[in-house]
């Protein structure tokens, strides 16, 4: 049956005590037809994106608007978090960030510079997202990939990706490709189910950017 916007705002309320990364007293939630919005505080950049994960998995939840501010208890060293990160992503064993500048003021991070995949991309904000004392993360990298493809043939392969992923209706999912940019359309059944398409989708090789213009339609349960 049709969950009302009080019914979702508690099912969200207790998603979010539910979940021992987030602290559900300094965090205010309101709903307006199935769009969530999350204010209030969180002691870490970590925290405040896990708030939003937990309401997206809440049945009945179109969108999250992430509005809770990151406070830092102490002032933040900006160069000791610039270090932190460009550290985080020599770690990463599957990551080549040879071509990554990291900025950082207030606590506020801009990664800038080039990758050969979106998944690299991803993968680089990830690292920066989870470092200490970090308030915000500005992802401004340019895929530039290494084997140029005709989109046409980025366009089959995202397709074919979709369509061997059991978690994904592919037969409802539209895909279009403009220099490199993907789009994909069509309604799903889930938020978990547009997070697979989108996550096929990036990791495509020549992927420069995957655009979301899904809908979500629940079935009733």
């Amino acid at each position: 049956m049709q969950q009302t916007k009080t019914e979702i705002q508690q099912a969200v309320v207790d998603q979010l005590m539910a979940d021992a990364r987030v602290n559900p007293e300094t965090i205010d939630v309101s709903v307006d037809d199935g769009q969530v919005t999350l204010r209030g505080t969180a002691p870490s950049y970590r925290a405040k994106w896990a708030a939003a994960e937990a309401a997206r998995r809440v049945w009945g939840v179109f969108d999250v608007r992430n509005e809770i501010e990151v406070e830092i208890p102490a002032q933040s060293d900006d160069q000791r978090i610039a270090n932190d990160i460009r550290s985080a992503l020599m770690r990463d064993a599957d990551l080549d960030s040879r071509d990554i500048n990291v900025v950082v003021q207030e606590g506020n991070v801009l990664l800038e510079g080039t990758v050969s995949t979106l998944w690299a991309k991803i993968r680089a904000e990830e690292d920066a997202r989870w470092t200490r004392n970090v308030i915000s993360v500005k992802n401004k990298l340019t895929v530039v990939p290494e084997h140029s493809l005709e989109d046409r043939e980025i366009a089959i392969a995202v397709e074919q990706a979709l369509q061997r992923d059991s978690a994904v209706r592919a037969e409802n999912i539209d895909v279009t490709v403009s220099g490199r940019h993907v789009t994909l359309s069509g309604v799903v059944s889930s938020w978990a189910e547009r997070n697979a398409a989108l996550d096929d989708a990036l990791h495509v090789p020549g992927v420069s950017d995957v655009r979301d213009s899904l809908s979500i339609r629940y079935s009733l349960r």
